[in-house]
């Protein structure tokens, strides 16, 4: 066996393993905002200690109000930016972790139950390393200098300073930064207001509990929003409570939530209708029906993310960095307890407490960190937290009536950020330092380790030496790697076990995802393996009707395996995989890590083998023979069209009735395209009328065109013209025709008949190929919907439906009777379908009828005995 050692498939520019890409454009935004904020202060710093420095606390010190009739709010230009403008820098930060929780990594609640504790910590300990400094002294009520983090600081030095693939670790710092402030705000209200108005505070829980009203009564537009939130922030600063506490709290209240298929094709409608009639009313229907589709989160984040990345955190710096650094003020500051308990606080009490949090979350198995979070970037970034910037400064004037000591206060705020930075720094090098050589700073270790409950493994699960591949079943590597594979499974037998985890390089292999769903599509019926032999043993047939037949030739149920597949089933189980791989530093196809450590060179049996003997310490036993071959015959991949002889001679067919309704969508089945899928479509096909009782295609044909219904509707009908005739499908506008047959060459097996005039368009096989290499998400969703047809198809098609629960005894029963009477049977599982509850009410059942059997002809049995199902094959001879 020749194996390429060393070679690999590796990721193109927006494959899986580059995901990250909007993440990195995101950091480099970052990085340049945290490049203007590091400016502005110097500038501030150069400003205030040279000879204009009274020009300095003229300007910011300018009086600036807004009156109403005779409500008036004064405020100078400083307060102006960091009671009013900060506002919307924790409003933005607020949103994005809104979506995070609603829609993005913290749904996860564990995870976000880390950080949270973390935050928590990390408020405690350096106040009391700050109180330890400072005890006994009248200093001592400032402990609150030292507890936030400078979230726009801290997520751009990260940009800078921190590894290569910050994903996980930027997540994390987010939600610790956002609890951060959240809790050193309230701290502020708590322990720094002198007076505290119940009243305006009373005014801003009211418009808080609004703004959630608006949400329940489904007010999606932003202009409502803005009105109460500047309420909330105008009682909120009249109450005594820090006013920029309103734009966390406003963020988390503003909706937040998925695109809805429904008010997409509403904005789709509204657009259509005036693309075709411009004027006035259309536009602006449309314009609000497009807004609506989106949440205000989303829309509000967009608008507001420049703003306060580039102007209002730069400003903020340039109105509170001006510190007057003169020579009393730095000897004063070296010896001064304050400066010492700041500095002390923010540098080693932010790393100790985030630590502490973080271990003890973890001891009480409150939550987990995101795969791929070392313990030493998670130290690097506590570090970073000890940047404590924007709060600090404020609260030193809030703490401090004598300016000697605020001097003091300033000077250790800023000396923290620095050498928090530079600690920071130190630790990622370190970091990467103690990464073995020849690793590239990525991570070595496995990411999170094997979990037989989760994991593929091959082999004795508590082997003492493992094998962890991750692989693309598309990757010509991968495939020759697999001999490798074998002949060291072979030499090592019972003292190895052998995981498979996912990495479906998508820019360069095609296939390969929907390949890794099939695998786990397999692996729901037990066949994990056999399915992974196979499709490794004909990787140059991976298409959506290539995996049926492989499906059906290792004996799975392919009605069940092509629903799974086509309602991507199992695809978050692949897409675990693949963060798993990023974890462990995977780069490419085939990676191996042996005993939890990647594997780096040569990929042969005999370096293989090597290693694991050298992470062992001990010889290779004596070998095993390798699984038995693939058993099973090979099934038809679509299965009996009928029992027995077709009826059609026995009559003529009843018409297909014209006012037949649309078939409703099924998990996905009967998807409608967009205004650019369309587009596309349309660049590629061509335009064609057609009358009612005309044929798009028929049965026997020997192939069709990809066909979309622009206008009008199409009947599927299986058996057209012969008695028993019956409709399978009703497709109306915007959804297209036909199943895996488009792909085959075999001939056609449904007839598409007009039953309401109108236009079609149709684009032929070759130019799909364009279509398809132009827009992949197009591709996928026609491959799925195939799927999913071609499932319904197998359920017609067999003698019998069993519905039921898959757990249940009689459920397997009437399984295992329908095997042995030889009866082409679908089992339809109820626990892995999404519409149980309208399939029963289809049936007429309910859960104490299961599990029914339907025949062919539609006939019914609940919960049958053996023999009652015996009786009815008899009757029907």
């Amino acid at each position: 066996m020749t194996v390429d050692v060393g070679r690999q498939s590796s990721p193109g520019g927006r494959g899986v393993l580059a995901r990250v890409a909007p993440l990195r454009r995101a950091l480099r935004t970052e990085a340049g905002s945290a490049g203007l904020l590091l400016l502005t202060t110097v500038v501030a710093l150069l400003w205030v200690n040279s000879p204009a420095r009274g020009s300095y606390d003229a300007f910011w010190h300018t009086d600036l109000a807004v009156r109403i009739g005779e409500a008036e709010l004064a405020l100078d230009l400083q307060h102006w930016v960091n009671d009013g403008l900060m506002v919307f820098f924790f409003f933005v930060v607020g949103l994005e972790i809104k979506r995070e929780l609603v829609m993005g990594e913290l749904t996860d609640r564990r995870r976000a139950a880390v950080p949270a504790l973390a935050a928590v910590t990390g408020l405690a300990v350096p106040a009391l390393v700050y109180v330890l400094f400072n005890l006994g002294d009248e200093a001592v009520s400032a402990w609150g200098v030292v507890i936030s983090t400078d979230t726009a600081f801290l997520l751009g030095v990260l940009a800078l300073v921190g590894p290569a693939c910050p994903a996980q670790l930027r997540l994390f710092l987010l939600t610790l930064a956002i609890a951060d402030d959240v809790g050193a705000l309230t701290v502020i209200a708590l322990f720094y207001t002198e007076q505290l108005d119940p009243v305006a505070l009373a005014v801003a829980v009211v418009g808080l509990a609004m703004m959630v009203g608006l949400r329940f009564l489904r007010v999606w537009r932003g202009p409502a929003y803005l009105v109460l939130g500047l309420a909330v922030w105008v009682a909120m600063y009249e109450s005594g409570v820090h006013p920029t506490l309103a734009g966390v709290v406003i963020a988390l209240f503003t909706p937040a939530y998925p695109a809805r298929r429904e008010e997409v094709e509403d904005a789709a409608r509204r657009t259509r209708a005036y693309q075709q009639s411009p004027n006035p009313e259309f536009a602006r229907a449309a314009r609000l029906s497009i807004d609506r589709s989106v949440s205000a989160s989303e829309r509000l984040q967009q608008l507001w993310q420049p703003w306060t990345s580039f102007v209002i955190v730069p400003v903020f710096a340039l109105a509170n960095a001006g510190v007057a650094l003169t020579g009393e003020t730095l000897r004063a500051a070296l010896s001064s307890p304050v400066t010492i308990g700041v500095v002390a606080g923010l540098v080693l009490g932010k790393l100790a407490g985030i630590l502490l949090g973080t271990g003890l979350a973890m001891r009480l198995r409150l939550g987990q960190l995101a795969p791929g979070l070392t313990r030493w970037q998670l130290a690097g970034g506590a570090a970073l937290s000890g940047i404590g910037f924007t709060i600090s400064l404020f609260i030193v004037d809030l703490a401090f009536d004598d300016e000697r000591s605020a001097d003091e206060a300033r000077v250790g705020v800023l000396a923290a950020s620095v050498l928090a930075a530079f600690l920071g720094w130190g630790l990622f090098r370190l970091a990467d330092r103690l990464r073995p050589p020849g690793t590239g700073g990525r991570p070595v270790l496995l990411d999170p380790p094997v979990d037989p409950a989760r994991d593929h493994v091959r082999g004795p699960l508590d082997a003492p030496l493992t094998l962890v591949e991750y692989g693309d079943f598309e990757c010509p590597f991968c495939g020759r790697a697999t001999g490798a594979v074998e002949e060291v499974r072979d030499r090592f037998g019972d003292r190895l076990r052998y995981v498979f985890r996912h990495v479906p390089l998508v820019d360069v292999h095609p296939h390969a995802r929907l390949a890794a769903e099939a695998a786990e599509a397999a692996a729901a019926q037990v066949r994990f393996w056999d399915m992974h032999d196979r499709m490794f043993s004909a990787q140059d047939r991976l298409t959506a009707g290539d995996l049926l037949d492989h499906a059906a030739a290792i004996g799975l149920d392919v009605q069940r395996f092509a629903r799974d597949l086509g309602a991507g089933r199992y695809a978050r189980r692949v897409e675990e995989d693949v963060e798993s791989a990023e974890a462990s530093g995977v780069e490419g196809t085939p990676t191996f890590f042996v005993n939890g450590v990647r594997h780096t060179g040569p990929y042969d049996a005999d370096s293989l083998a090597a290693a694991l003997l050298a992470t062992a310490g001990e010889d290779a036993g004596a070998p095993l023979p390798v699984d038995d071959a693939l058993a099973g015959g090979a099934l038809p991949a679509l299965g009996p069209r009928r029992a027995g002889p077709v009826s059609a001679v026995d009559g003529e067919p009843e018409p297909v009735p014209a006012d037949l309704p649309e078939t409703a969508d099924r998990d996905g089945a009967y998807p409608r395209l967009s205004d650019q899928q369309l587009a596309l479509l349309e660049r590629h096909g061509y335009r064609r009328w057609y009358e009612a009782g005309e044929t798009v295609f028929r049965e026997g044909d020997p192939g069709y065109d990809f066909t979309v219904v622009l206008s009008g509707a199409v009947a599927m009908v299986e058996d057209h013209g012969r008695a028993g005739q019956r409709v399978i499908a009703v497709h109306g506008p915007r959804r297209f025709l036909g199943e895996l047959d488009l792909f085959s060459a075999h001939p056609v097996t449904l007839t598409a008949v007009v039953l309401r005039p109108g236009e079609v368009l149709c684009v032929s096989d070759d130019r799909m190929r364009e279509v398809f290499a132009a827009d992949h998400s197009l591709k996928e969703l026609v491959l799925r919907a195939f799927l999913l047809r071609r499932s319904m198809l197998l359920e017609l098609a067999a003698d019998l439906r069993i519905v039921g629960r898959g757990g249940s005894a009689d459920s397997r029963r009437l399984q295992a009777f329908a095997r042995a009477h030889r009866l082409a049977a679908v089992f339809v599982d109820l626990d892995g379908s999404t519409d149980g509850a309208a399939m029963l009410g289809e049936l007429g059942v309910s859960e104490a009828d299961l599990p029914v059997v339907v025949w062919r002809e539609g006939e019914l049995l609940r919960n049958p005995t053996d023999a009652e199902v015996a009786a009815a094959i008899g009757a029907r001879g």
